[in-house]
């Protein structure tokens, strides 16, 4: 039952929910006109942000890790 609904959560979140990022990231690259060094800053400011988020639970795990007996 749980794989179901897992896989159902999945299809919604990447699927319906993400649609408007989709289409952000489709006019980005295809509308006009076509600013490239735009779309540059902008990838990067989401690719730093997903960096920061990826070693801000890193240190959290770690420092939990530490703090919580085995």
């Amino acid at each position: 039952m749980a794989h179901e609904t897992i896989h159902l959560g999945l299809y919604v979140i990447f699927g319906i929910i993400m649609l408007p990022v989709y289409v952000m990231i489709l006019g980005w690259l295809i509308g006009k006109p076509r600013n490239y060094r735009g779309v540059a800053i902008a990838f990067g400011y989401i690719g730093g942000f997903i960096v920061l988020i990826i070693a801000g639970l890193l240190v959290v795990g770690l420092v939990t890790s530490m703090l919580t007996p085995y």
